[in-house]
């Protein structure tokens, strides 16, 4: 029964037109800023022998004074320089923004309660922080920020969502349509096996999907900046590629931190895809399926637009699938949810709070199976 609901869904030719569309979008999407890496990368690679590492005092204080040459016309620089140049000069103001931030927290601490929740709130972030080191520098990376490009861009987001719900909107609502539902239920463990297999199917099918995407993508990046280097500098150096992680707490180089993007990013397709094939059971209708799992996905995307991003609706646009697959806000700052008193991070009660939703969902799932009546 797996492979046959395997089968039912790898054999949709819109899922190929598709997926072979998003290829062709990531080429293009990536052909101006590979080409311009590989105009400078001569420059690149000569800056990162006098730049490039931990930002330093010295090193800071002569860029600026070079930064202010320019700026005075004493000397000309090429576009290259001049952005490794600022770069390796908001490096010096966030390493000194960090240590700011360390002393404000040691002191708020030593007036804190320890009983409250605000103190264990601090000392956590402080901890987190104290891990860092020096975080911050100029790193030759421009292979690891195309492959997250792919993770979290909203377009990048739609564009996973659109395999998802073109794959999983049918995998119930086609049966009833089809009305073949009543010849499976009708054999000796047909309904619980059925809902499992069609799970099973899904879950690889999101698997097959993701990892083509990401493959295609890294073959493109790979073979446009000729390897992955910088893989093992701190992730605080991905600014605005394409979020500013510069402030975020978490101790992880960008080789760590991509390949934790990608497992939360692949938990994340397959909570989406419980939801789309309870709904896709509940109502019994393809097209109702895709457009109503599609605006719950994009609610969130519409109501920041319109400034509903404060409040009760700020806390729901955070716990929203939405959120939860494009990954953007999970890691860029210091953020946590008290639970039972215990300051919890962001990410981890995300996934929490998600886990219990799918589990609820598969309950749906199964609890109308076994008191589906069989129809003819």
């Amino acid at each position: 029964m797996y492979k046959h609901e395997l089968y039912k869904i790898f054999t949709k030719k819109s899922l190929y037109i598709t997926f072979f569309l998003i290829v062709l979008l990531l080429v293009f999407a990536n052909r101006e800023s590979i080409l311009d890496w590989v105009m400078k990368d001569e420059i690149y690679d000569e800056l990162y022998q006098t730049h490039g590492g931990p930002v330093t005092e010295e090193l800071e204080l002569m860029v600026r004074e070079q930064m202010r040459a320019s700026d005075a016309g004493e000397v000309s620089v090429d576009q290259a320089t001049g952005d490794v140049q600022f770069l390796v000069a908001m490096s010096g103001l966030n390493l000194e923004q960090l240590e700011e931030r360390k002393e404000f927290l040691a002191s708020k601490i030593e007036t804190l309660d320890q009983t409250t929740h605000q103190y264990l709130e601090a000392t956590k972030e402080l901890e987190m922080l104290k891990e860092l080191g020096n975080p911050y520098g100029f790193y030759l990376i421009q292979a690891w920020t195309g492959m997250m490009d792919l993770i979290e861009p909203f377009f990048s987001v739609v564009l996973i969502a659109i395999m998802i719900l073109l794959g999983l909107s049918p995998v119930f609502a086609e049966d009833h349509a089809q009305k073949t539902i009543g010849l499976v239920l009708a054999t000796k463990h047909g309904k619980k096996s059925l809902v499992t297999s069609k799970i099973l199917a899904s879950i690889t099918y999101i698997g097959v999907v993701f990892i083509s995407l990401h493959f295609t993508n890294f073959l493109i990046q790979l073979n446009g900046y000729g390897g992955l280097h910088g893989w093992n500098a701190p992730m605080q150096s991905l600014v605005n590629y394409p979020s500013d992680y510069s402030m975020s707490p978490f101790n992880l180089n960008v080789r760590q931190f991509y390949f934790i993007m990608l497992m939360v990013q692949f938990i994340a397709g397959v909570a989406f895809g419980v939801l789309v094939l309870c709904l896709s059971n509940l109502t019994k209708n393809y097209l109702m399926t895709f457009f109503v799992s599609g605006s719950i996905l994009g609610l969130p995307f519409i109501l920041r637009q319109i400034g509903l991003d404060h409040g009760f609706f700020k806390t729901f646009n955070l716990f929203s699938y939405l959120e939860f697959i494009r990954i953007e806000r999970l890691f860029d700052q210091f953020r946590t949810f008290s639970f039972f008193g215990q300051p919890i991070l962001y990410p981890t009660y995300l996934i929490g709070v998600f886990g219990l939703v799918t589990i609820l969902l598969l309950g749906v799932l199964y609890y109308r199976s076994k008191h589906q009546q069989v129809t003819t």
